[in-house]
This record gives C-alpha cells, sequence and structure tokens, in this order.
C-alpha cells in the first residue's frame, strides 16, 4: 500500500458486496475482431519485431480478474466488460460507474480475464440485447437490480452441495441451449482476447475461471489460463464435473495438442481443506493417475489476493509472526467444522505433504509456482493501490463510506476490514508475449506479491559465493545454477542466492526471508531464517533480525526515517542440509511499512481507526520454491 490514494479494486469489491447497482451503463454488446487464423499470421510476422531478452525479464500481471460477464460482479452493479478492464490494464483512464475515474499509475504488462464459466450459458440475459433470454422477466429483474447479488450469492450457495452443479434452466430453458449460449460466450471471450493482444507490448492471455462451490459458502476454484489461440472447444465448469479429479480429467482429455493449459488454484483458505487433501470430495483417495495428471496441468498457485492470504497461518501448521497477515478465518476445532482455517488450505502444508508423497507413491503433485493476482470483481486489473470507495454515489460522501466499510459483514468473506486490495503476478519471461509468458508460468520461473512492483529472483546450484559481485551474476546463476521453480541437481550441498529491488514507486526493503520445509523420519518439518536485512541489521543465532525502525506518520502516511534498501542480495548455504532429505526453499520479502489501506480510507474522511483494525502493514512477495531430491 502506498502513501498516496487512488480508486481501489478493494473498495470496488467490497461495496458490491455490501450492495450497489448502477443499471443505466450501456453494456458492451458488439465486438470486432479478426478471424484466427489472422491473428496467427500477424503474430508470426511481428514475431522478428518483438524485443527479446536471454536472461529474462520481469514482467507484472494480473491472471485473475473478473468483468460484468460474471454473473456476482454483475448483479454486484458492474457493468464495465471486458474490452474497458483491457483497456484499463493497458493504463488507460476508465470511468467507472459512479462517474469516477480510474487509471493504473504504471500499465500491466499482461492478463488474463478470467471470469466464471458457470456465468457463461445466462451471459447473453444480461449483455446481449438481440438474444432470446434478453426479454425475460427474470433479466430484467437482473438488469435492474431487483434481483440482487446478495440473493443471488445465497441462491448459488444454496445448492452447492449438488455436484455437477445444476444448470439455469429457468432462463436458458434446456440443456441445448445453455450449452449453445456457454458455448457462445466462450468464443466471444476468445475474441476479444485476441483483439487486445499485442506481442511485444502487452499480452491478453486467454482463460476462464472455474468455480465450484461448497457448503458454508466455501469454494474449490481455479483459473485456467492457455498458452495461444489453440483452447478447449467449451469451457469445462462446475456444471460439467463432480469433483477436483473429474475436472483435470475432463481437461486433459480436452486439450490435444498443440493446446496447452495450466490451472491455478486460489482462495484454497476457503476450501475447508479439500483443495490439498488426499481425498476427493466425495471422500475417494486419488489414484496415481490423478496425482500425475494433476502435477502436469496445475503448475502455479495464487498465494495471495483480496480474500487474504494462502501461503500460512499461525496455529495452523506455522508458528512465524509474518503468516498472520491477510487471516480471514481462525483455526479449525473440529474435523467438520466449516468456516475455519485447516492445515491443507494452505501453500506451505501443501508443499510440505507434496514432499511426502512424493516419497511414498512417487509423485508429487503439489510442486507449485507461485503468483498473486487481485480477484477483483469490477474491471479494473492490476489496481492494488488506494483506498478510496469508487462505487459509491459521490453524494454519499467519503465518510459514509469509512462507516458502512469498517463494520461491514460480506456474506461470503466475513468482516470487510480482514480484506486486502489483491496481489500482482511476476513472471521472468524471455519476451512479452503469450507464449514467453506461459512457458514462464509453466516452468513456474514466477513470483507473487502483495500489491508491489519488487523484483525477485532466486538461484539455487553450485554457486560461487560471491555470485552476487561478479560483472553478470545473473548469467552466472543460470550456468551454475537452477532458477526458482526448479529442481536442484548438486553433488554436495546447494548454493543459493537471492536478489530482490523494490518497487521504484513503493517504500524500501526491509528483509529476504528464506522457508525451508523438509520431511524426516516421517515428519513434516518447517523453518523461516532471515537471510539478509537492510541497514546493517544481521540475523542472531536465532536466525532473525531485529525489527525494523523504519515508521509511518499515520496521519499523513509519509514515511519517517532512512531506514531500508533500494536493493538486498545475498549468498548462503543451508546449514542443516542432508542429501537424504528431500526438501525445498523459497524467498519470502518484506518492505518497510506503509499506511493499510484502511488507514488511508480512515484518513481521507477525517475518522478516526477502529482499535481493532491494523493500521499499517508490511507489503510483501514470494519467490517460487526450490526442490531438492523430488
Amino acid at each position: 500500500m502506498r502513501a498516496y490514494i487512488q480508486t481501489s479494486g478493494l473498495i470496488c469489491l467490497v461495496l458490491l458486496l455490501t450492495g450497489c447497482s448502477d443499471p443505466d451503463i450501456v453494456p458492451e454488446t458488439h465486438i470486432s475482431t479478426p478471424p484466427v487464423k489472422a491473428l496467427i499470421a500477424d503474430a508470426k510476422a511481428v514475431a522478428d519485431e518483438v524485443e527479446r531478452f536471454p536472461l529474462r525479464t520481469a514482467l507484472f500481471g494480473d491472471l485473475h480478474v473478473h468483468t460484468s460477464w460474471s454473473a456476482d460482479a454483475y448483479a454486484g452493479g458492474n457493468r464495465l466488460g471486458p474490452n474497458s478492464a483491457y483497456r484499463f490494464a493497458k493504463g488507460e483512464k476508465v470511468e467507472l460507474q459512479t462517474g469516477i475515474e480510474a487509471q493504473l499509475p504504471v500499465p500491466l504488462d499482461f492478463v488474463a480475464l478470467t471470469d466464471h464459466a458457470e456465468s457463461f450459458e445466462v451471459q447473453p440475459c444480461t449483455t446481449f440485447p438481440d438474444s432470446p433470454e434478453f426479454d425475460l422477466p427474470l433479466c430484467r429483474d437482473i438488469r435492474s437490480g431487483d434481483l440482487d447479488q446478495a440473493t443471488l450469492l445465497k441462491q448459488a450457495f444454496d445448492m452447492a452441495g449438488i455436484r455437477p452443479a445444476p444448470h439455469n434452466y429457468d432462463i436458458c430453458g434446456d440443456d441445448k441451449r445453455c450449452q449453445a449460449n456457454a458455448l457462445a460466450t466462450w468464443q466471444r471471450v476468445q475474441a476479444v482476447a485476441n483483439a487486445h493482444d499485442e506481442p511485444g507490448r502487452f499480452t491478453a492471455l486467454i482463460g476462464y475461471e472455474f468455480s465450484s462451490l461448497l457448503t458454508e459458502i466455501g469454494m474449490l476454484h481455479r483459473n485456467v489460463i492457455f498458452r495461444g489461440t489453440d483452447v478447449i472447444p467449451h469451457a469445462i465448469s462446475s456444471m460439467d464435473v463432480r469433483n477436483q479429479g473429474d475436472f483435470f480429467k475432463q481437461l486433459d482429455a480436452a486439450c490435444n495438442e498443440p493446446c496447452e493449459v495450466l490451472t491455478i488454484p486460489h482462495n484454497t483458505n476457503f476450501s475447508w481443506g479439500l483443495t490439498f487433501s488426499r481425498t476427493d470430495e466425495d471422500g475417494a483417495a486419488y489414484t496415481s493417475e490423478d496425482l500425475e495428471r494433476r502435477s502436469r496441468i496445475e503448475r502455479l498457485f495464487e498465494v495471495t489476493q483480496q480474500k487474504g492470504n494462502s501461503e500460512c497461518q499461525i496455529s495452523v501448521g506455522a508458528a512465524d509472526e509474518d503468516c498472520n497477515v491477510g487471516i480471514i478465518f481462525p483455526p479449525c476445532e473440529g474435523e467438520d467444522d466449516r468456516r475455519c482455517a485447516r492445515k491443507s488450505s494452505f501453500l506451505r502444508n501443501a508443499l510440505l505433504d507434496g514432499l511426502a508423497l512424493g516419497t511414498e507413491r512417487g509423485i508429487n503433485p503439489y510442486k507449485l509456482g507461485v503468483i498473486g493476482s487481485t480477484d477483483t470483481h469490477t474491471s479494473d486489473p492490476g489496481n492494488t493501490r488506494g483506498g478510496v470507495p469508487t462505487l459509491l454515489k459521490p453524494a454519499e460522501g467519503i465518510g459514509f463510506a469509512v462507516d458502512r466499510v469498517m463494520g461491514a459483514e460480506s456474506p461470503v468473506m466475513g468482516p470487510v476490514v480482514n480484506l486486502s486490495p489483491g496481489g500482482l503476478a511476476g513472471v521472468w519471461a524471455h519476451a512479452n508475449t503469450r507464449a514467453d509468458i506461459f512457458d514462464a508460468m509453466k516452468r513456474r520461473e514466477t513470483f507473487a506479491t502483495s500489491g508491489s512492483r519488487m523484483r525477485i529472483r532466486f538461484f539455487g546450484g553450485d554457486l560461487p559465493e560471491d555470485v552476487g559481485a561478479q560483472d553478470n551474476p545473473v548469467a552466472l546463476a543460470y550456468k551454475r545454477g537452477v532458477p526458482m521453480g526448479s529442481d536442484l541437481i548438486v553433488s554436495g550441498a546447494p548454493r543459493f542466492w537471492v536478489w530482490v529491488s523494490q518497487d521504484p514507486n513503493g517504500p524500501p526493503l526491509d528483509r529476504i526471508q528464506i522457508v525451508k520445509g523438509w520431511v524426516e523420519n516421517g515428519e513434516q518439518r518447517q523453518s523461516v531464517r532471515d537471510v539478509v536485512c537492510s541497514n546493517g541489521r544481521l540475523p542472531g543465532t536465532s536466525g532473525t533480525c531485529s525489527r525494523t525502525t523504519a515508521d509511518v506518520n499515520l496521519e499523513t502516511c509519509e514515511r519517517t526515517g532512512t531506514e531500508g534498501a533500494s536493493e538486498l542480495q545475498v549468498t548462503f548455504s543451508d546449514p542443516d542440509f542432508s542429501a537424504e532429505q528431500s526438501a525445498f526453499y523459497y524467498a519470502r520479502v518484506l518492505e518497510d511499512p506503509t499506511c493499510r489501506w484502511t488507514t488511508l480510507l480512515a484518513n481521507s474522511a477525517d475518522k478516526d481507526l477502529p482499535e481493532d483494525v491494523a493500521a499499517t502493514v508490511q507489503e510483501r512477495g514470494w519467490s517460487s520454491p526450490i526442490w531438492y531430491g523430488q
């Protein structure tokens, strides 16, 4: 979070969930785009003009974005479709439905619009006036706001135990009509992405969200991202499958060469432990074929977004204090409890269980790289900076907004003040093209941030101790080691090198930590060590630096003091390395403290922040892991 105020995707989402709508916006109805063959020809023609980076360059994007083409976003008042979202991602100024103009300070390099596939069959109801469904009474009620988001969410979750999920027969009539609508919308999704893709300048990846609902407002959700224009014939949704294993089986069968696909789970903190459970939703154990298929397709994990942190949580398999950020639910007490946190809902525990599965069954299905994204439902991808509520009518005033937000309770997410503005995805790619970005994601050379544009590199292998002092340390690290997302191949103890540069528009860096997980005598273990800190602070025997003295003025949100670093790097070895133990390592980076979005919002209305709401936050980043022995 930065010390200045801009429009916030978080508050947009907050106010969608607490109720508002603006039905007067004319929906986007027509998309004009060249045919796919022409697009492929154009891509080949410009291939030689695209700037390429032999040692790869850091690109930032958002891989989890909803527009008015998602039913929950539309019901919440969003009338901005994909064209508006792409324009916003490219840095254009976009007028939100309240008349407030929003703009990213720095454009994104890439984006994937991931509207819910479950919405595709009812899309004509709200967006395409020439469809038979458009004038149905139910559709008119939705467009007018008479059927609000809370009602639709309740109806959806009332059917959460039905698998496959039921079709919307009350809108599209029968199977064939529903399927035809879904197919037509899926084709429009592809067309608008193809129209906005600009190789070398801006990448529009084709994607969608698979959204399976659980009881007690839980979710097993994944974003599905494709490498190019070769995609599956129809977007497989929860209306097509019974469980996670069935989803991967159908997706694998449908995505035939040259189609290439990746899935990215998110909000596992809402999955009641099922995302990384060893059994499916029906309680059946996964087969070796299930695990192998998942390990090929599911290469990344969305570790942070608006609905919280899914890295780790204290008392749910972790003990380090920096896990207690972005917490939504308390730890579970009973075996059958819901709306609580379980070990198998968090990335770090999943990485550990993956090591165990690799030893037990010869397949590690949880070798996951990391990204962050927003999960915006207001068509403003990458809008992670600020705290102004953009969906309120200007006449309602900022003071009203503060009172509303501070006490708001989302039907899905609980207290609104627990949420965040969302994160960003970072990739190290040879060029800003669909193929290069997808390939970076597939090899897991990715990193996540909670909204910052810090850059993170992480290597391991037979590296010299002074790698960071070499003339070209990155080239040397690639030559003698492997980047994050890879497996270590070493004859002895490896050496690691991590390098981070601060967001040019953000606060300085505080520290770099290394998280290690391993299995010892059948027991899953983990450790967290500070490896380098700013201003000469050194880790003590406990492996921890003293806390930063950097601070922020809570009234102005300006930084105080001169602590922090513009760049941190360190070469280190694991003092407890054992060639007999499988392990993973990843870096976590903390910035100096800044005002949290809630403080910015309260200050803008000259109101006091409630005592139980955090005033500051240390934004952070994560590298993808490096594995040994798997």
